[in-house]
């Protein structure tokens, strides 16, 4: 799809590379400049207790596939002269500098532009509010919102995966194809750029609009809901499956009751959504007494043939044995190891 592109990727840890990584999926020459001075990404050392040393870790494998990497020292005349090339003859330049090092390299959109008068100059920052700070994706969640909302009342939560630099790449990859399409009208230079602060707010979604709205503040609720029930209720089967309900409207649930065999005076008390956000409590000490009895083959077979949203709850291990899993994984040698990871292009185009 983008054979013809090409991606300078200078970035690090995880919303710049992976922004690399979904034009490389799809064709594109990316390389990955890192820093010769301080051994490259730091995520190439981000490794679990089990990896070895010396081996690439499984964090950078995650968003580091089919680029060509090029160790430079930025303050090296003669690396920089090489840089100044790349730059020259690439489409796109993806950064993530730290406050002020654009500048202090001459790497910003304005010295870019003047190397190449068609790039497009994509950068994430962290804090919009305030741009001198560190920005660690933990950090993010708690200070936009998000961990205030996740966990339980006895205990605070955050996303296993980095989940404000995933949602910033989206942001990044959404306003680069944009500026692609707008050079087909008109080929000049663009800035496409976000924070990570501003990502994780316009993220917020229903949550924001509970507030804005209803001046709602949702508390730490596990797995639930705030305006739906029951969603996101677990519940256990006679055979110890665990499994998640998703029950969104009415109708699924007066199905949901007869699939049970709720007695007719509990689903008239709990007939509408409202009734049973309010009385939650309730409700889901019914389902739990009523659902552990029943065989999680049974509960599962009848729900899917309802149309009622219901899962189990699954391990990673098993998620990735699956068979959709196994065809969604990539596998290239670096280094001379073996790396694998998961595509992150998900989409299918076809005319």
């Amino acid at each position: 799809m983008f054979k013809d592109l090409k991606v300078l990727e200078l970035s690090s840890v995880l919303a710049g590379p992976a922004v690399g990584m979904f034009f490389s999926e799809l064709g594109a020459s990316v390389l990955k400049v890192e820093n010769k001075l301080t051994g490259g990404d730091v995520t190439r050392n981000w490794k679990l207790p089990i990896e070895k040393e010396n081996e690439l870790s499984a964090y950078f494998s995650s968003v580091n596939y089919k680029k060509t990497h090029v160790f430079l020292d930025f303050n090296s005349e003669i690396d920089r002269k090489e840089l100044n090339q790349l730059i020259k003859s690439c489409d796109i330049i993806i950064t993530n500098f730290k406050s002020g090092d654009e500048k202090k390299f001459k790497l910003d959109f304005k010295s870019c532009k003047k190397i190449n008068d068609h790039i497009i100059y994509a950068k994430i920052t962290g804090f919009k509010s305030n741009t001198k700070r560190v920005a660690y994706d933990i950090v993010l969640q708690a200070e936009t919102g998000y961990i205030s909302m996740t966990g339980n009342n006895k205990e605070y939560a955050k996303m296993p995966v980095a989940f404000i630099d995933v949602l910033a790449a989206h942001q990044i990859k959404e306003g680069i194809l944009t500026a692609l399409i707008l050079q087909n009208k008109e080929k000049k230079p663009y800035k496409v750029s976000t924070t990570l602060e501003e990502t994780a707010i316009a993220s917020l979604m229903n949550q924001s609009s509970n507030y804005l709205m209803a001046n709602h503040q949702s508390k730490p609720m596990g797995t639930l809901h705030p305006n739906i029930a029951p969603y996101g209720e677990i519940v256990t089967t006679i055979d110890n499956k665990e499994l998640i309900l998703a029950i969104g409207t009415d109708h699924q649930f007066e199905n949901f009751s007869k699939i049970i065999s709720l007695d007719i005076s509990i689903v008239k008390k709990f007939k509408t959504n409202p009734k049973r956000v309010k009385k939650r409590i309730e409700l889901i000490s019914i389902l739990k007494e009523k659902i552990k009895s029943i065989s999680s083959q049974y509960l599962l077979s009848s729900c899917l043939k309802k149309n009622i949203p219901i899962g189990e709850i699954n391990s990673i291990k098993k998620v990735l044995e699956s068979k959709l899993a196994k065809e969604m994984v990539l596998e290239e040698k670096i280094n001379n190891q073996l790396t694998k990871r998961i595509k992150t292009v998900a989409f299918n185009l076809t005319s």
